[in-house]
């Protein structure tokens, strides 16, 4: 059984303080209003796609090792959405980009993409 590679744990780390910032965002945007809906849900959205990234980074790998790149990729372009919409503040989308674009690089590596195509579950 071989150890999963140490760039497996910091894409997880990085997906789950990504949502974590996307949440605290999501929190901030609520002002209690209808108009506020919209970035609420936008935020919703890009705290959900980090914590996919972050589950498909799992010692367990439950995805292909090219589905991680992809998932990351989806968190990004979910990212560039939200941020064109202008959901919160520049600032916290830019930190959010910067951890997506972490993750695809991360992703995208040939030693996470062997080691989740041998632990892959499915």
């Amino acid at each position: 059984m071989s150890a999963a590679p140490k760039k497996m744990s910091i894409g997880m780390g990085l997906g789950l303080l990504g949502g974590i910032v996307a949440m605290a965002a999501l929190a901030y945007s609520w002002n209690g209003t209808f108009e506020s809906v919209i970035p609420v849900a936008f935020n919703l959205l890009v705290a959900t796609m980090f914590f996919a990234t972050a589950g498909a980074f799992a010692k367990s790998a439950p995805v292909a090792g090219k589905s991680i790149a992809v998932i990351a990729g989806v968190c990004v372009a979910v990212t560039l959405v939200s941020m064109f919409y202008g959901s919160t503040f520049l600032w916290v989308q830019v930190f959010l980009l910067i951890i997506g674009i972490i993750n695809v690089a991360i992703a995208a590596c040939p030693t996470v993409i062997r080691y989740a195509d041998t632990k892959k579950a499915i």
